[in-house]
């Protein structure tokens, strides 16, 4: 059968269509709306729940991190208070520092030991007990912490290093501290004070152990290996984790976290899609949903605005503690450093004045009233320093007893004269700490812009305050210095000066030169003195005056000695096989020399005979504050047969008791002193007393800086032992001392045959 096209078939069907759709129409367009509304539920759902999660994750995180970085800071500040302590007594022994750890360290603290390191090497632990395997370690030589010790003591900063292997054994974080003591001129590094934090004590007070989070810690923002993640796994932080920073001093670490189980466990999906798709059949049920969702979203909402908020502000409050001194409230070194780097300069022909600080006697309040006293005395200086900054002025503690005040002006050089003497006039005011009254005063150190620049390097103006500051103290205290290009020619030409002795050292340009020192009665040669020279290349022969105050900067003044001492004895066994008859050779020996470690191994390995040996200690070296240190290494040195001399006695300020205690065999009258005798009988009777008192111990005294022989016949009659003088013979090398004893021996031996030939005639 043939099928044949007729039109009102065709409309028929169409018509039936429409009229089914119609008929239909409500419950498609309500299974549509059910469908739509199902599905769009369940996915907001999903998200809010996922942002639920994650704030509640983020909210507790922040606590752990925060209650992390308050654990870590409350440590640091007790090995800081440790280090002040041995910064102000440097030369402690084990029970004092035990003393002081013990006062310092609280019950309630993650610190479990602490190991002093002076000259890089532990010396002192506490508590003694099960630490004792550390006494000895040498950070320099032990590869596991070689690297944190020298990092905290190249950038002058406190750092924190592991989890590391400990020398007693176990893991814990080492936190270590540089620690500098001020010998009046510059800060000297003394070595490390180290602290060691229980790991499993810091997780716990921090609430790492938590069994509702999976907590991973880096040191690395990204880590990619296993082992830069020294609390948890790797895992974690591929697991879309919520992230929070920790601030280590010298690093940050990086702490994520997810659930315990991963994200999404309580979705309770399906009750909520049945429960949904119940309510979308009902006219009314969308519109009360749609009320639920909205106020269920506005809570939602509220509450991860309440938690950014309180996050906002915990980064706020962290921000603010890092750029602010905790004791004073004044902004930081790292505030300043900021400072300097982005400058706001107030307008366009305003330059920027940098006034340097440092208070005078803080050291002397800080031993006598102790640190509750010194830290009186830091907020008084704040608070004053306070009073004088203007608008746009800043006035900020950068350590210890050192503040910087900033300001600006179009004219700098007025303003900064005015301010400094403001700064110094304030700061030598009285002021009452404990009930007495004490003066401190302070030293400034001025220095500014020379013209305005929007891309100056403030750095430097700050190295120049820097120097002004040092020439300010060397004039004396409550002085105020101004910054000038011949302060920079003096700092670089003393740069240049110490890298150029180091280099002396390198190449053997130290020289030795020897004094003759003579019999008082026959003038015969007792000994002699050896004295260092610098045979530079360019500036030739240069004396100790030029170079002894750099070789102390530099730490190098115990290589110094050592070089000339094998000199000295060298020269010694060469005059010997000549048939020289020189007694015995002096050399002088530094503070920092005597308390060298392998001193005595040094000294036991030298060829030299007993009582040919002699170290002549300057009296100005602190025997009453070395004296402890003094007591063990004199009487060891005397044992291998060394004698011992004090130089230039009556210029420094040791008592006549502790050096006497040593028993020297010599002492050296200073040539200020013999200088007055031919015309002074006040003086005459001084020098009269000090050979009495030699004489009634059994010190022969020895008098240089005989420049006359009217000199020599005084102290001869006097009854001086020994005479060194430019009268007598200056300063000489080997060879000049060999042909002068040739010729003192030939002029002798005619002396004695032309006595011998007038004998012979008068018979």
């Amino acid at each position: 059968m043939k099928f044949r096209r007729n039109p009102k078939i065709l409309c028929g069907f169409a018509s039936s269509t429409v009229s089914n759709t119609s008929a239909f129409a409500p419950a498609i367009f309500a299974a549509v709306i059910a469908i739509i509304v199902v599905c769009v539920a369940t996915n907001w759902q999903q998200e809010r729940s996922r942002a639920d999660e994650r704030a509640a994750v983020a909210g507790e995180l922040a606590t752990i991190s925060s209650r992390l970085q308050t654990n870590l800071n409350g440590n640091v500040k007790l090995l800081q208070g440790l280090a002040a302590g041995i910064a102000v007594n440097p030369a402690m022994d084990q029970n004092a520092f035990s003393k002081l750890a013990a006062r310092i360290l609280q019950p309630d603290s993650q610190l479990q030991s602490f190991a002093a390191a002076p000259g890089m090497v532990v010396r002192w632990v506490y508590p003694e007990k099960e630490n004792e395997r550390v006494i000895g370690l040498d950070y320099r030589t032990n590869e596991k912490q070689r690297d944190g010790a020298m990092l905290a003591r190249n950038t002058h900063n406190i750092v924190l290093t592991g989890p590391v292997e400990l020398v007693q054994g176990g893991t814990a974080f080492v936190v270590r501290c540089p620690v500098y003591i001020d010998d009046g001129a510059s800060q000297i590094f003394w070595g490390l004070i180290s602290g060691v934090i229980d790991t499993s004590r810091l997780y716990q007070d921090s609430g790492l152990g938590s069994a509702d989070l999976e907590i991973a810690i880096s040191a690395v923002p990204e880590p990619n290996l296993p082992n830069q993640v020294f609390l948890g796994t790797l895992e974690t932080f591929s697991k879309q984790p919520v992230e929070a920073y920790v601030n280590t001093m010298y690093g940050r670490w990086t702490l994520v976290a997810v659930p315990t189980g991963g994200w999404g466990r309580n979705k309770g999906i399906t009750a909520f899609e049945l429960y949904a798709s119940l309510l979308s059949l009902c006219v009314v049920a969308p519109i009360i949903w749609v009320g639920f969702l909205t106020k269920s979203r506005q809570k939602t909402i509220e509450k991860l605005r309440s938690n950014k908020k309180k996050l906002v502000q915990a980064q706020q409050r962290l921000e603010y503690l890092s750029l602010h001194d905790p004791l004073t409230g004044l902004p930081n070194r790292r505030f300043v450093d900021r400072m300097i780097l982005q400058p706001r300069r107030p307008g366009p022909k305003d330059c920027l004045i940098l006034i340097h600080i440092d208070l005078d006697r803080f050291k002397e309040i800080n031993d006598t009233k102790g640190h509750a006293g010194g830290d009186t005395l830091l907020q008084a200086t704040a608070l004053r320093l306070t009073e004088l900054t203007g608008p746009n002025d800043v006035a900020a503690r950068i350590g210890g007893d050192e503040f910087i005040f900033a300001s600006w002006s179009d004219d700098p050089g007025l303003r900064a004269g005015e301010l400094a003497q403001q700064i110094v006039t304030t700061l030598q005011q009285a002021l009452f700490i404990d009930g007495s009254e004490c003066v401190v005063g302070a030293s400034v150190g001025v220095a500014w812009e020379t013209e305005c620049a929007n891309t100056r390097d403030f750095s430097q103006l700050l190295l120049n305050a820097d120097l002004a500051l040092y020439e300010a103290k060397r004039a004396g205290r409550g002085q105020a210095a101004i910054f000038t290009e011949e302060l920079r020619s003096a700092a670089v030409h003393s740069k240049e000066l110490a890298d150029e002795f180091n280099q002396a050292l390198d190449r053997d340009e130290l020289v030795a030169f020897f004094q003759p020192q003579f019999d008082a009665g026959t003038l015969d040669i007792a000994g002699v003195e050896t004295l260092a020279r610098w045979d530079h290349p360019r500036n030739g022969l240069l004396s100790p005056d030029k170079f002894l105050d750099v070789a102390e900067r530099l730490g190098r003044s115990g290589d110094m000695d050592r070089l000339i001492l094998k000199k000295a004895l060298f020269e010694l066994a060469r005059w010997d096989g000549l048939g020289m008859r020189i007694p015995r050779v002096s050399v002088n020996i530094s503070a920092r020399r005597l308390i060298e470690t392998n001193l005595f191994t040094e000294l036991s390995e030298l060829p030299f005979a007993k009582g040919r040996l002699c170290f002549e200690l300057l009296e100005t070296i602190a025997f009453d504050d070395l004296q402890p240190v003094l007591n063990e290494i004199i009487p060891a040195v005397k044992k291998l047969g060394i004698e011992i001399e004090i130089d230039d006695f009556g210029t420094g300020h040791a008592s006549i008791v502790s050096l006497l205690r040593f028993e020297p065999r010599r002492l050296k009258i200073d040539r200020e002193i013999i200088k007055p005798i031919v015309t002074s009988s006040s003086q005459r009777r001084l020098v009269s007393s000090i050979i009495e008192i030699g004489r009634s111990q059994n010190i022969d005294i020895v008098a240089e800086g005989v420049e006359t022989m009217e000199h020599a016949r005084i102290l001869k009659d006097l009854g001086c032992h020994l005479l060194q003088g430019y009268a007598l013979a200056r300063p000489m090398t080997s060879k000049q001392l060999i042909e002068f004893c040739r010729a003192k021996n030939e002029d002798s031996y005619r002396r004695g045959q032309d006595y011998a030939l007038l004998s012979g005639a008068a018979g």
